[in-house]
């Protein structure tokens, strides 16, 4: 009996240290959130944070900045859709179409919210390629209430959104721009797509428009800086070549002049049955050579053909 008597004490004090532990380790949690919440930094545990693992780290500051991605179409490389930037794409330059489409088609515009603001607002545009700010056109969804100014609720909640416009019957281009923007309270931030919208006229200049203009209903769109049938000129070396022109006309002028004032002597030279002659000083009307001179005398014969020749 003693002997298991002392058994039980033995468990029932190895119990008690083991649950005197535990106790202290929960206390000491206890008091470090209490710590945090009296530092403010405290945060329910039932509140969805944002999803910064898709985000890189040197391209945002962790402090609920509105934060997506344009996914169709493929938005322009460079293109980044957490940073404030100028409209009209966000100071990223025209890139080469990767999107083709048909004119008066409809196409889809998907995008992924990845850091919401609850006061979003999107507005689509299509350019014809320009990318001036007039150039842009504004574009309705065919679905979804819209505000007077055309723009429309997004990017509110975290997840996929998109809708469908409906392109202009009109429109035919090689390098047309879709402009995605998105307003926050931070600001506008931009996406663009370089996208081809394919026609019939579309043949007469695709591919042709040098510089960085586009091709747009058959014609080539330059621009600023360029102009041409095909944007070939660069504006102000324009006038240089025409200078270049009226000189080359004014020397082709003097030439034509010469040929003819000299074309007596120039025919005599060139004529093979005759050999070198020169005028005599004291009497212009007629020709001498080395065959109408022998012996100091003068052939008379010799002298009325190369008179002849002369005329």
């Amino acid at each position: 009996m003693n002997s298991r008597f002392l058994t039980l004490i033995i468990l029932l004090l190895i119990l008690s240290i083991f649950s005197s532990r535990a106790l202290k380790e929960e206390n000491n949690e206890g008091k470090e959130e209490e710590n945090d919440c009296e530092d403010g930094t405290c945060e329910s545990k039932n509140e969805v944070q944002p999803d910064f693992s898709k985000i890189p780290s040197t391209k945002i500051k962790k402090e609920n900045m509105p934060h997506s991605q344009v996914l169709l179409p493929i938005r322009r490389v460079g293109t980044t859709n957490m940073e404030l930037g100028d409209a009209p794409c966000g100071g990223i330059e025209k890139k080469a179409a990767n999107t083709l489409t048909t004119k008066g088609s409809s196409i889809n515009l998907i995008w992924e919210i990845l850091v919401p603001e609850n006061t979003g607002n999107c507005t689509v545009k299509l350019s014809n390629g320009r990318q001036d700010i007039d150039s842009f056109q504004l574009l309705k969804p065919t679905e979804g209430a819209i505000n007077s100014d055309g723009s429309f609720k997004c990017g509110r909640e975290n997840g996929f959104e998109h809708k469908e416009f409906i392109l202009p019957p009109d429109y035919e281009c090689d390098g047309c721009t879709l402009q995605w923007k998105w307003s926050t309270s931070y600001g506008d931030i931009y996406s663009c797509s370089d996208i081809i919208i394919n026609g019939a006229q579309l043949s007469k200049c695709m591919g042709k428009c040098l510089n960085g203009g586009s091709c747009f209903n058959g014609q080539c769109l330059c621009l600023k800086g360029f102009s041409g049938d095909f944007c070939e000129d660069e504006d102000g070396q324009t006038s240089l070549t025409w200078l270049w022109i009226l000189l080359g006309l004014i020397g082709l002028g003097a030439t034509g002049y010469g040929i003819y004032y000299f074309w007596p002597k120039i025919k005599s030279l060139f004529h093979h049955s005759q050999p070198w002659t020169h005028r005599d000083d004291k009497n212009p009307n007629f020709l001498f050579n080395e065959e109408s001179q022998k012996d100091g005398v003068i052939d008379q014969d010799q002298l009325a053909q190369n008179s002849k020749y002369a005329e």
